[in-house]
């Protein structure tokens, strides 16, 4: 039985067991990342793009796992571990971003996104965005938006369909992050056998489009900091829909 490494949250969890099912076989290993040991600290004081992915990756490089769980978005453009690859991609879930809670002159905004800020405040330049960082899980999202402490937050539709969270949201007319909705199997490269297990889950033209988004991602040198949002749409050609703000 191959061992699957995963972060701890419901949403990591319920990505995990997709990819198992994918799979046909697996069992579950948690894995604390960085990005849950800190829960309320920016995401570039603690490592940047890749402090959901470090630890988890870790633990595939010392054969402590053998196949590592990520959200796509999560990965930075370059895989810096040389033994390590992305093995296979699920079919994409939805991409898109979505706001709940009230809009109006003035409303407080969670999100810690430069690329969803940009966006945002383009899309209501109208009024006066109040732009407040949130960090934590979905249910801690929900929670504080609840409580008041914002206005309106930001998050993306796959988390919410993947946990059947059924609250009233408007779904964004703004361009997604990079490999958002994806899914993403990691391996070694030198485990065929394992590899060959992972293959079977391999969606392929997601696959192909990721590959393209995640090629403008590594070209442009992008981390959390960079405000650029890819979507890949379509297949021969695969059609890049992009923006980049400075």
């Amino acid at each position: 039985m191959i061992k699957v490494g995963v972060r701890g949250s419901k949403l990591a969890l319920a990505y995990a067991n997709k990819a198992i099912a994918a799979m046909g076989q697996g069992e579950i290993e948690i894995i604390k990342t960085d990005g849950d040991l800190f829960p309320d600290t920016p995401i570039h004081e603690i490592g940047g793009k890749g402090v959901f992915c470090s630890a988890i990756e870790y633990a595939l490089a010392q054969g402590l796992i053998d196949v590592a769980i990520h959200s796509l978005k999560d990965m930075p453009g370059d895989i810096e571990h040389p033994d390590l690859k992305i093995a296979a991609v699920l079919e994409r879930n939805s991409p898109h971003d979505v706001l709940l809670g009230n809009v109006f002159d003035g409303f407080v905004l969670g999100t810690s996104s430069p690329r969803r800020t940009a966006q945002i405040q383009e899309l209501y330049s109208n009024l006066n965005v109040i732009v407040k960082p949130i960090r934590g899980n979905i249910d801690t999202r929900l929670e504080k938006l609840d409580n008041g402490e914002y206005d309106a937050i930001i998050l993306a539709q796959a988390g919410l369909q993947a946990l059947g969270i059924d609250r009233e949201y408007t779904r964004l007319p703004i361009v997604p992050a990079v490999g958002q909705g994806i899914i993403a199997l990691q391996t070694r490269k030198t485990d065929i056998e394992t590899n060959n297990i992972v293959s079977k889950a391999n969606h392929d033209l997601t696959y192909r489009q990721a590959k393209l988004e995640r090629a403008l991602l590594k070209g442009i040198g992008g981390d959390c900091h960079t405000k650029v949002a890819a979507y890949a749409t379509g297949d021969n050609p695969i059609k890049l829909e992009a923006v980049y703000y400075d």
